[in-house]
This record gives C-alpha cells, structure tokens and sequence, in this order.
C-alpha cells in the first residue's frame, strides 16, 4: 500500500525551516538546536554523539545534558526521521524532503525547457537570496564555525551552477537571461565564464554602451582582487570585435543640479520582439510617472523629457547628468503565450549601478487591469528600495556633512528597528534634519514617529506627553504638506495612541488616498480597524500591505495584526500560527511576543505559552498587561476583555 502522507520538507536554502502539508512548523529559538539540524541534515551518516558535543558545546559545562535537550527539541519535530542510540544521532531522510538535494539533482541536465521544472528551479534559487544558512552561527564553537564556512562556500558555488542553468534555459527570455547572468556575476564578481557570458549577452540584447559599462565594472572588481585582467580584456576585445555596433550617444549639455530629494526619471519599457512603442510600453511608462509623482518624496522628471532618451542606446551617467537626477527607471516587456513578463531595473545615474532589479509574471487577461495592477506593484517596491539605497548613500557620510533629507532617511532606517536606542539615534538625526529645514514635513512626520515608539515601546517617562508630542509633530506635517502620505500616516498612528480611533480611520484613508500604493498606510489602516471592532475589515487592508511590500520592515506587525484579527473572530487556531510566525521576523518586539502568548492560550496551546511571556518580560523588564492596553487601546471594552483574559491566563501580570 501507498503511503500518501506529504513528507516532511527541511528547507536549507536561504532560511532553515520546517513545512508540512504547507504549513510552516516553527523551529526551536535556540540558535545551537538549528545548527545542530543543519549539522545532522548536511551530513547524512551517523554523527557520534562526542563528536557533537565537541563541535557545539564544548563551552557548555554539561555537553551530553545540553546535546539531549536539544535532540528532545528536534525529536518532537521530526518524529522518526530522527534516530539515536547511545552512540549516535542520525537524520534520516524516508519522510523528509530536503530542498537542497532536490537543488542538486537536476544540475548537468541540458535537455528541452520543462515550463515545471524551470518554475522550481527559480523557486529554488530565490531561497537562496535570503543567504547561506543564516541564523545559525555559533561563535563560540570554532569548529562549528570552520564547518559552516566550507557549506557557505559550496552553497555560493551551488548557486552560481543554478544560475547558470537558469540562464541557459531562458535563452527565449533575453531579459531573464540577463537577470539571471547579472546575479551570476554578482555572487562571483571575479568569474571570467560569468563576466563573459553577461557581456555576450548585453552585446546581443541591449547594446554596446550596456555591455561596456558592464565590462568596466568587472575589470574594476578584478583589480580590486588584485586579479589579472588580460583574459577578461581578450575576451571582450572579441566579442565587441564579432557585435555590430548599435551606438547613439545623448547630446551633450550643461549638468543639472540634483534636487534635494530623492530624484527620479522613468526612461520607458522596450517590448522584446515587437512593437517598441506599444500601447503597454506606454501606457505602463505613463502610469509609472503618474503614480510616482503622487509619493511625496519624490522629485519625479516630466516623461516629455524622459522618454526621449532610450535605456541601452545612452550611457546611464549621461543620462542622469542631462536630466539632473540621480535614479532612472527603465525595463522590458516580453509576451509569451498567454502570460506577459515585466522585467524592471532602478539604476543610481551617478554611478551607473544596478540598485534593485526585479521581474513581474501575469496573465493577459484585461490589457487595462493589467497595466494598472503592474504600475501599482512596482511603485510599491521601487519606493522602499529608493529609501534603502538614500540611507546607505548617507551612511557613507561624515554625520556633520549629512544634508536635511540625508539625516532624514539615517532616522528613517533607525526608526524601524524598534528598540530604545534606535529610537533614541533616530531623534537626533532628525533634530539636525529640522534645524537644517523646519519647514521639511517628512521630518515632523517622521520625529512624530519616535514619539510615537517611546510611548508605544514605554521608553519614555511621560507616554501621555509623548502622545502629545506625536500628535503635534503630525499635525505640522499635514499641514506644511498635505499631499504627503507619510505625514497623515504618522497623525492616525499618533490619534490611536491618544485613543481617537475613528479619527485615526480617516487619517489613514486620507494617506491611502493620496498614495494608494503605500503600504504601511494600508498596515496602519488594518491594525487600527482591528482594535476599533471591525477586525474582519481590518484583513483586507494587511492583505494588500503584504501584497505591496512583502520584505517590509514592518512585516511582523502585519502578520501580528492579522493574527489578533483572527482571535477576535474566535478562529484561534489559525490566529495561533500567524502570532507565532510573527515573532520570527525581523524587528519583533516584546509586545509581539504577548500577542502570540494570547493567541496561543486562546488555542488551547498552552505548553508553548510560557516560553513567549518569558521573552516578553526579557526585553522588556517590568512589562505589564497595562502597559500593552496603553499601546493597544481597543475602541470596544468586550474585545479588550478577550485579550486582557487571555493574556492574564498566560501569566502576564496586570501592573500598577
């Protein structure tokens, strides 16, 4: 007979975890029991239990105690996959699934493109942009660390093999080959296959100005190994010789100034094999400008200027040098059978360098709807990738140099790290970014945000005064700009706080209105409606904050809301799993570990309870059912009662 379970699947690229049945199984917080599961899963035969003591806990007064309270971690995971006797730990894999060997096996096989197997094995590399087995570094166990180098090191070779498999099999997809060759290159800068094979590329799809640029920064990546660059010069000298050139150089002019803010250009999408100028192509570049020109932190280039230049044909410096911006925004569009691809690049002008590069796959079902739903999802993610690119520009900086919106984006990042001392640098970076320009409403809106945090994460001394505080510093920066999302975003946070829970609601509308792309307007929107008694409504609003931003900083916050949504609706067992995996992410804080406490003792889980409240009360000494009634007001007493009771059963005390 047949055995129909679904096995037990061990994910080991990119972050380690455990599913079944699609359903993530949280792993031990231990960091010396994960690696000990990555151990066990890269090695497949028999460790000794010595040999295991000595690898992780030779620090450790008792080794074999801390090694058999580990393995009683991981046994109630893994059932029988995992074995031991007195001798020896062994993982074994006949109800396990593991997504690196699945990675390894296709590997030399150069047959036809299988439309599944090409899906998998993208699906395969992306895990591994999350890292090589992050999260489970153990410093002090030297042999351990000398283990887990030599993995990384096979798993970077591993995902160059995938990439160059990948690229071979989009050799219809010019576009995706080059994503794919890109990415080839820049986990193995100093590869001269690599480094060719994007040049041949380049040459072949996007012209000589591209590929040259490319071949410069190679030769320069070269140098800096102290590498020799002949066979790299020798190979390009031969392709550019077999390529016919395809040149226009910009008209020269006088270099505009960059603006103070963020600045931006939207050069336009080419349609590969078809029509340049497409109704697509244009509509989408039309869209773009549009929409991005509504994100108030933007200066955003006319598209009468931009489209007159062609990505590919001009050299991206001159570019940005003419129209005096420092990000241009430029793709292709490729249609195949049914489904449609937008492939979109963000470059820093300057520099000439690849910031963010991302591919979007859809049906061609409504050319409208479809047009509409692209420019939205990408205006979403080229905003937070601006940002991040602004802060390590700054950080680059002597802080004394910094410039108002420079001291602003080192605070923004700050601000959402969620702790007492980020909070705390994130003020100062915008008292400098006030005094440079008082008149600067993401910086009221923003100071208003680290006012919000010291009474939300009860740092301050006064929370009443620092609600006060955040309420006025949003007020100010609706008013110097009141087409600004941010700001209205950082005046409903602050009228939550003071308990104005409908107010918040029309805050928050107001910042969807202006920006309806922004993300944490739509986070906001749903953790208020959560706690303002419409929990249902609340779902739709952190579903689409998910769906606009899905690496948010804030990304715990979402999937936490949604959890509290769910309990009160009294769908406890699903609200259990989404608190728990909310802890996981990064920047969750102490109140998170309360919520999965409570969400957890509603579902009757109560032997995983504890271990929550203890984190909780860890990070935050002295923290009370008040204090998380104080950052989480609920607009309706019986809603508060659900979760003041559960969290008083979980052992949260009440406070003075």
């Amino acid at each position: 007979m047949t055995d129909t379970r679904e096995k037990l699947q061990l994910t080991l690229l990119g972050e380690l975890g455990l599913r079944r049945e699609g359903g993530t199984i949280p792993l031990p917080a231990s960091r010396k029991t994960r690696a000990l599961l990555a151990f066990l899963a890269l090695n497949p035969k028999p460790q000794r239990r010595d040999n295991l003591c000595e690898l992780l806990w030779q620090d450790t007064d008792d080794p074999r105690a801390a090694l058999r309270w580990s393995l009683s971690k991981l046994r109630a995971l893994l059932g029988a996959n995992l074995a031991s006797d007195r001798d020896s730990i062994e993982l074994r894999r006949a109800d396990l699934a593991i997504d690196l060997d699945e990675a390894r096996a296709p590997l030399g096989n150069h047959g036809g493109v299988d439309p599944q197997r090409l899906q998998r094995l993208r699906q395969l590399e992306a895990g591994l942009d999350a890292g090589y087995l992050p999260g489970i570094d153990c410093s002090g166990s030297a042999g351990f660390e000398l283990w887990l180098e030599s993995e990384r090191v096979a798993l970077r070779a591993l995902h160059g093999q995938l990439l160059e498999q990948l690229q071979q099999l989009s050799a219809d997809d010019p576009a995706g080959a080059i994503h794919y060759a890109r990415k080839r290159v820049g986990i193995d800068p100093t590869s001269l296959p690599a480094c060719l094979a994007l040049l041949t590329l380049l040459l072949r799809h996007e012209g000589r100005q591209q590929a040259r640029q490319a071949f410069e920064q190679c030769r320069q990546r070269l140098g800096a190994a102290q590498l020799d660059d002949a066979e790299l010069l020798r190979g390009w000298r031969q392709l550019s010789a077999a390529t016919p050139p395809r040149e226009e150089r910009a008209d020269t002019g006088p270099a505009l100034q960059l603006p103070g803010k963020p600045s931006v250009a939207v050069l336009g999408f080419r349609e590969i094999g078809g029509d340049k100028q497409s109704v697509l192509s244009l509509g989408l570049t039309a869209d773009l400008i549009s929409r991005l020109s509504r994100v108030g932190g933007l200066f955003v280039i006319a598209r009468a200027s931009s489209t007159r230049f062609a990505a590919g044909e001009h050299d991206f410096p001159d570019i940005a040098r003419l129209l005096g911006v420092r990000y241009l925004i430029h793709g292709t569009i490729q249609r195949q059978g049914q489904r449609l691809r937008v492939n979109v690049e963000l470059v820093d002008g300057g520099q000439g360098r690849e910031v963010w590069v991302e591919s979007f796959e859809r049906a061609r079902d409504d050319l409208f709807l479809l047009q509409d739903e692209l420019a939205n999802a990408i205006v979403a993610a080229i905003e937070p990738a601006i940002e991040r690119a602004e802060y390590e520009l700054a950080r680059l900086k002597p802080p004394a140099s910094l410039d108002a919106w420079e001291n602003y984006h080192m605070a923004l990042w700050h601000s959402f790290r969620f702790t007492a001392g980020d909070t705390e640098a994130a003020s100062g970076y915008l008292e400098r970014a006030l005094a440079l320009d008082p008149g600067f409403s993401r910086a009221h809106a923003a100071m208003s945000l680290t006012h919000f945090s010291r009474a939300f994460l009860d740092t301050g001394d006064d929370s009443s005064a620092e609600i006060d505080r955040a309420l006025a510093f949003a007020e100010t920066s609706v008013g110097l700009d009141g087409r600004d999302a941010m700001g209205h975003w950082s005046l409903g946070r602050a009228q939550f706080l003071a308990q104005q829970h409908d107010l918040a609601l029309v805050s928050l509308g107001r910042a969807i209105q202006v920006n309806p792309n922004y993300a944490q307007g739509h986070y906001a929107r749903g953790f208020v409606s959560v706690h303002s008694g419409i929990p249902a409504d609340a779902i739709l609003e952190l579903e689409a904050a998910q769906r606009l931003s899905p690496f948010d900083p804030l990304l715990f916050a979402m999937i936490s809301s949604r959890a509290v949504s769910l309990a009160l609706q009294q769908k406890y067992a699903e609200a259990a799993e989404l608190a728990v995996r909310a802890t996981l992410e990064a920047n969750a804080h102490f109140h998170i570990h309360a919520i999965a406490a409570a969400c957890l003792e509603l579902a009757g889980r109560h032997g995983e309870v504890g271990r929550h409240i203890q984190i909780a009360l860890q990070r935050h000494p002295g923290y009370s059912r008040r204090v998380f009634f104080r950052s989480f007001p609920y607009k309706l007493p019986a809603q508060q009662k659900i979760m003041d009771s559960a969290l008083a059963r979980a052992g949260l005390p009440q406070g003075k």
